[in-house]
């Protein structure tokens, strides 16, 4: 199984977008297996599902909001590595999102 940590070891932020509450529980169950805590200290499972979560390369984590997720990819900014963690996890090679999964409303 693929790790998140093996993804912060060449980037400093990643995004992921778990599109399920499926995925949400998971994508949780492994951050904290792998020892990320959020950013007060906290284990992982402590936090509510969402479609939207952050690592970084201090091993913090925590969620990004619909907004800055959608505007990290009108920015370019190459500075954070956005994930489809269903497609990470099921081991396909093409699992960076390149456009959000999100409309403007």
């Amino acid at each position: 199984m693929r790790t998140l940590k093996s993804l912060i070891e060449k980037n400093k932020k990643v995004w992921f977008y778990c599109g399920t509450e499926d995925l949400q529980k998971e994508f949780l169950e492994q951050a904290e297996k792998e020892g990320f805590v959020t950013m007060r200290g906290e284990k992982p499972s402590t936090l509510s599902l969402q479609r939207l979560y952050g690592i970084n390369s201090e091993g913090t984590m925590g969620y990004i909001s619909n907004f800055i997720w959608y505007l990290s990819f009108q920015t370019g900014s190459r500075d954070i590595l956005h994930i489809d963690y269903d497609r990470y996890i099921s081991g396909e090679n093409d699992y960076i999102s390149h456009t959000t999964h999100m409309r403007p409303l």
